[in-house]
C-alpha cells in the first residue's frame, strides 16, 4: 500500500505539480497532464489522489501545517531574492483558479484580474490607500502605479506571506525538496529517485512544465539584464513584465543604495539608459531608499 504524503509550500512554489508528480509515481505511471494554459498544475481531472499538497498562504491550507507530524511530510524550500521574486511572479501568473495567464490580465484589467483569481486580492485596495489611486474611479492603472504596488512588495519582504511562511518551513524540519531543483530535470529526477527509490520518464511531462513556465522565463531575462547592466553591454530591454521590471529596480536600489530607481510608467528602453541614469545621477540628489533607512536591520550599505 502505497504511503500518504503531505507536501507544504509557498503560493508559486510548484506544490501542485509535485504532488501530481508523487500521484504518478504511487501509480507507477505518467497520469493525464496536469496543465493549464498559464501552466499551474490545478486540473484535477483523471490524476490520482495518493498524496496531499498544502499552500501555507492559504489560510485553510496553513491549518493543517500544525497537524501533520508524521515522516512523510515535504517542504519544497527556497531562501534569496531571486527565488522570492520568482514564487511572487509565479502565483500572480497561475495562482488560485486562474487558467489563464494572470499578469498579462492584471495589466490589462486589474478589476477582471481581481475578480476571477478565486480568493481576495488587495492590489485595488493598496493603490487606493497608498498611492491615490482609485481603480472605481480612474480605471485601469497605468504601468508606473501597478510597478510600484510591487515594488513595495520587495522593500518590505520581510513582512511578506511568502518570506514568513517560508520561514516556517525551514523550522519544521521536513524533508526538503528545494524548489530550483524542480526546474533541472536531472535534480528533479534524481530527487524523486530517492523518495521513491525509481524515477517515471517523466521528460515529456517536465518539458512541458517548463515550456509553460513564464515565472522561470522572466528570472533569466531578469538576470541577463541585470548582468549586461553591470558590464555595461548595451542592449534593449524588451519582454519584461510588471513585476520583473519593479525587481530590476529593486536590486538597482540595493546595489547602488544612494540612487532612486522611481521612474514613471515607461520602462527603461536599454541597458545603457540604466548606465546613464547611474553615471549621470546629481550627486546633490542622492539619498538612500526611506524604507531602507526605516528598515535599516534589513537593508545595510555594506551588505550590497
Amino acid at each position: 500500500m502505497s504511503k500518504h504524503r503531505n507536501i507544504f509550500y509557498t503560493a508559486g512554489c510548484h506544490g501542485n505539480f509535485m504532488k501530481y508528480l508523487f500521484d504518478c509515481h504511487d501509480e507507477g505511471k505518467v497520469l493525464t497532464s496536469p496543465f493549464n494554459e498559464n501552466g499551474n498544475s490545478h486540473k484535477r481531472a483523471d490524476m490520482g489522489n495518493l498524496n496531499s499538497s498544502y499552500d501555507l498562504c492559504n489560510q485553510w491550507d496553513y491549518k493543517k501545517l500544525g497537524d501533520k507530524t508524521s515522516s512523510d511530510n515535504y517542504a519544497i524550500v527556497w531562501e534569496g531574492f531571486d527565488s522570492f521574486f520568482y514564487a511572487m511572479t509565479g502565483y500572480t501568473d497561475r495562482g488560485c483558479l486562474l487558467e489563464q495567464p494572470g499578469i498579462e490580465l492584471l495589466q490589462q484589467d486589474l478589476k477582471l484580474y481581481e475578480k476571477v483569481y478565486g480568493v481576495d486580492v488587495q492590489i485595488s485596495e493598496f493603490l487606493k490607500q497608498e498611492l491615490n489611486y482609485d481603480v472605481d474611479i480612474k480605471g485601469q492603472p497605468p504601468m508606473g502605479v501597478l510597478r510600484n504596488y510591487f515594488l513595495m512588495s520587495f522593500y518590505t519582504h520581510f513582512n511578506h506571506i511568502l518570506w514568513l511562511r517560508k520561514q516556517e518551513l525551514y523550522q519544521k524540519r521536513f524533508r526538503e525538496i528545494q524548489l530550483f531543483d524542480i526546474l533541472d530535470k536531472r535534480l528533479l529526477k534524481a530527487r524523486l529517485n530517492d523518495i521513491f527509490g525509481f524515477v517515471l520518464d517523466i521528460d515529456t511531462v517536465h518539458q512541458a512544465f517548463m515550456s509553460k513556465n513564464l515565472a522561470y522565463k522572466q528570472l533569466q531575462l531578469v538576470t541577463s539584464i541585470l548582468k549586461d547592466i553591470n558590464i555595461n553591454n548595451d542592449r534593449q530591454i524588451l519582454g519584461l513584465n510588471v513585476i520583473s521590471e519593479a525587481y530590476i529596480l529593486f536590486c538597482l536600489e540595493m546595489q547602488h543604495f544612494d540612487i532612486p530607481f522611481l521612474i514613471s510608467n515607461d520602462f527603461f528602453k536599454t541597458t545603457k539608459d540604466v548606465v546613464d541614469y547611474i553615471d549621470h545621477f546629481p550627486g546633490y540628489m542622492k539619498r538612500p531608499n526611506n524604507l531602507f533607512n526605516k528598515h535599516f536591520r534589513h537593508y545595510k550599505r555594506k551588505d550590497f
